[in-house]
């Protein structure tokens, strides 16, 4: 449902705003999220993965990261002329200051929202997901945007949809804030968090670095039109995104010590995702050209090849949260660091080369599906050795998806 709801809203979206809209939201997202990350230190996975997880460990999470919120809200307020500058786009300081105020909303609900996860919540998260998306993106920014509010229209809906958000969080999830703050109670919480935070930014960072180049080397429209081909692909993404970050995470967490079932969780996982993910990524490869028009209208009909290309990373992507998850739930996050540095790396590199040597948008994109490949190898080996997981096993879990694939492509080719 958020899928869709999200769908309808960008492709409405798209013919009320223009591709520098995209393109200057595109860089400002990519800011704010690289700081928000920093911003948490890692407190939300925490209180997932904590095993001995108490009253007073969750007070002393809330005031500490409330805390956190307030002081990068002041610390992007002040950053932004600058980060304006650099880009020679005025309007990034007024866009940039009020989207930092997301830094001091998700610091008062972050600990709720992970406390719904932690309890396997999901009927109460999802209604809260829906409730910020219908009042804030159908509701909010699609009024502004029809009003022409350009830019503003997509920075008021990301901030009514994240307040919505936080209160649906803060009223289901209650903090008992009257226990206070205390000091040896997050400590037990930070090692962990720490970790998490340089996983989530690298992850954040691979994520996004390719259309930072883009805006780097390229106009601001072309970065619009690249920013929303990568929106388009991301989208089947997100879903498993969520399944991974939420229901993987918290499940796992609860079973980290029982790794033989940890193991058959992990290859049922794989083989339902294979399944979705390998005939649906066949049939957006093949019918690239009117999903686009479909979902991005004909102003961007020169995103069709870069999307068609970056569809094919889809299933790495999709099957590489699976192994996130297992790496988050068994703290191997120091070997997860290590894989997301090196997709970081390919990518960038990847990207910045595709662009010097003239392969524009859809060399970029290649240049992701690579790189993507290369981490879904990686962190697949890792859990296949922590898991004892045979090769054999791994390719029965896949093999359906792959049939399924297979046949979707010759029904759309014949």
């Amino acid at each position: 449902l958020q899928v869709i709801l999200q769908l309808v809203y960008i492709r409405i979206l798209a013919g009320l705003l223009s591709e520098e809209d995209f393109g200057i939201m595109a860089i400002a997202l990519i800011v704010v999220g690289v700081v928000e990350i920093f911003a948490q230190v890692g407190i939300g996975p925490s209180v997932v993965q904590y095993a001995n997880l108490e009253p007073k460990h969750v007070a002393s999470a809330w005031w500490f990261s409330a805390s956190l919120g307030a002081l990068f809200f002041a610390a992007m307020f002040v950053a932004a002329p600058e980060i304006a500058l650099h880009y020679d786009e005025p309007i990034l300081r007024p866009v940039l200051r009020w989207i930092s105020l997301s830094f001091v909303i998700s610091g008062f609900s972050v600990v709720s929202r992970s406390l719904l996860i932690r309890k396997m919540n999901f009927k109460a998260l999802t209604g809260c997901a829906l409730a910020g998306m219908i009042v804030g993106n159908l509701g909010v920014g699609l009024i502004m945007a029809w009003n022409g509010a350009g830019v503003w229209a997509y920075v008021s809906a990301l901030l009514v949809q994240n307040a919505v958000l936080s209160i649906g969080y803060l009223v289901l999830a209650r903090i008992p804030v009257h226990l206070g703050f205390r000091i040896s109670r997050v400590s037990q919480l930070v090692g962990y968090g720490l970790r998490s935070t340089a996983f989530n930014l690298l992850t954040y960072a691979a994520a996004k670095v390719d259309v930072w180049l883009v805006g780097e080397k390229m106009s601001t429209g072309q970065t619009g039109i690249y920013d929303r081909a990568v929106h388009l692909m991301g989208q089947p993404i997100t879903v498993l995104g969520k399944l991974g970050d939420s229901v993987l995470f918290s499940g796992m967490s609860s079973i980290q010590d029982d790794l033989g079932q940890m193991k058959q969780i992990t290859l049922r996982a794989t083989h339902l995702v294979a399944l979705f993910t390998m005939p649906l990524a066949a049939g957006l490869v093949l019918q690239a050209e009117g999903v686009t028009w479909l979902f991005l209208g004909e102003k961007f009909a020169e995103a069709a090849a870069v999307a068609q290309v970056l569809f094919v990373a889809i299933v790495f992507r999709a099957l590489t949260k699976l192994s996130d998850a297992n790496l988050r739930a068994l703290d191997g996050l120091r070997v997860g660091i290590l894989i997301k540095l090196l997709f970081f790396a390919s990518i960038g590199g990847g990207v910045f080369v595709a662009l010097e040597q003239g392969y524009g948008l859809v060399g970029a994109g290649w240049a992701v599906v690579a790189a993507s490949s290369l981490q879904w190898l990686l962190s697949t080996l890792w859990v296949m050795v922590r898991l004892n997981m045979r090769i054999t096993e791994l390719f029965a879990s896949l093999q359906s998806g792959m049939i399924l694939g297979t046949i979707a492509i010759l029904t759309m080719i014949v």
